[in-house]
């Protein structure tokens, strides 16, 4: 390829009837000057060209790495997504295992609460029914207590003292009977009072 300065060194011969010498070399010098841009030009377009290719290549470089970078992104988040769906699943189950099982233990506990007041209810029960026949009895005896005659002082006639020995001590035995009596009534009653306040605490308490 012709440079510029090739155009300038150039040197024609001589003729008979050759070009003006002045024009020849005032069109080389213009034609000179005008290729000397022109393959300026093209050297810069081509170093253009040259860093537009190396543009080009870097880009192509890029582009592969980031189509490796999205490829690797999209497979991250499939697995991501999947861990995370598993690990749903896995929580759901845990929490409906853990939710049966509190239902469960709940259940358990109200039959058994169930079973233990039905018990409290029957030990409750008979011991009341005890409460009220020990107050039945303690009444029927108070009751027979009061029935029984109070004992008559017997004043035996002058002269007959040895005679009347034999009954007056019967009477004495009836009159210690009768106290007997008056103290079970006596006891018996109390025991009563201590019946019904046992009574009423054993209803207040239900």
């Amino acid at each position: 390829m012709i440079t510029p300065m090739d155009i300038h060194n150039k040197t024609f011969s001589r003729g008979l009837r050759g070009y003006s010498q002045e024009e020849v070399d005032a069109f080389l010098q213009e034609l000179a000057s005008d290729y000397e841009r022109i393959y300026r030009e093209h050297r810069e377009m081509e170093e253009e060209m040259d860093t537009v290719k190396t543009k080009l290549r870097n880009y192509e470089k890029m582009e592969s790495t980031m189509s490796s970078t999205l490829v690797m992104a999209q497979e991250t988040a499939e697995n991501v997504k999947r861990n995370a769906q598993k690990e749903a699943e896995l929580a759901v189950r845990e929490a409906q295992n853990e939710a049966h099982q509190i239902i469960s233990d709940a259940e358990a506990a109200r039959r058994k609460l169930n079973t233990d007041l039905l018990k409290t209810e029957g030990d409750v029960k008979v011991y009341i029914e005890k409460i009220l026949a020990d107050f039945k009895s303690a009444m029927a005896l108070i009751e027979s207590a009061k029935n029984t005659p109070e004992p008559q002082i017997v004043k035996a006639p002058e002269g007959q003292d040895e005679e009347m020995e034999l009954p007056i001590e019967a009477l004495d035995d009836r009159s210690a009977d009768l106290f007997e009596g008056e103290v079970k009534a006596d006891t018996a009653e109390a025991e009563t009072d201590e019946a019904e306040d046992e009574t009423q605490q054993a209803v207040s308490e239900i």
